[in-house]
């Protein structure tokens, strides 16, 4: 929670109450493979995340053969896109929502 309550550029500054940090959403992104290390069975361990995406946006989430998808906290969004050129961040509609963690104060 320390680090949410400075935004670092590139988040815009939220006022207080303008985002509920109480029920955040999950969104994706995708890196190439050669760019990832995957251990265990990673792919099947998040298919039920990214088909219960699909299902909310009401088209499927496609994912290229060389490329992995990776659950992000939607906050996280903006940094991949300016720090990680190679990733591909799924539009919003791709989106689960979410409950906090309980340790949220």
């Amino acid at each position: 929670m320390h680090k949410l309550r400075r935004f670092l550029p590139p988040l815009p500054d939220y006022a207080p109450g303008t985002y509920n940090f109480l029920q955040p959403k999950l969104r994706f992104v995708s890196v190439p493979r050669t760019d990832t290390k995957i251990t265990y069975d990673f792919e099947n361990v998040i298919s039920p995340l990214v088909k219960t995406a699909s299902a909310r946006a009401g088209k499927p989430l496609t994912v290229e053969e060389d490329r992995v998808v990776i659950p992000v906290h939607e906050l996280q969004t903006m940094h991949i896109k300016e720090k990680i050129p190679a990733a591909k961040v799924y539009p919003a509609e791709y989106s689960i929502p979410l409950l906090a963690q309980q340790s949220l104060r």
